[in-house]
């Protein structure tokens, strides 16, 4: 949900891996996981990502019972 949330904002790889302090590719590496994160440091990296693009207005929507998981832009 990371990549449809950064598109969403309409930013690049780049400018979230600066605003957050790491590499472009990390940014790719954890947008291609499928997998969810174990690993501390991961999770701590997505966290950052999500928290970034949550102060851009972005709203993560995770499934449940009848829906799926999406992005939305806050009002």
């Amino acid at each position: 949900m990371i990549r449809a949330g950064r598109a969403l904002a309409g930013i690049e790889q780049l400018d979230l891996a600066e605003q957050i302090g790491v590499d472009r590719r990390t940014v790719s590496r954890l947008e291609a996981d499928k997998d969810v994160p174990v690993n501390p440091l991961k999770i701590a990296t997505y966290e950052k990502m999500r928290d970034a693009l949550q102060r851009r207005g972005i709203v993560f929507l995770y499934g449940g019972k009848g829906y799926g998981e999406g992005v939305a832009l806050k009002d």
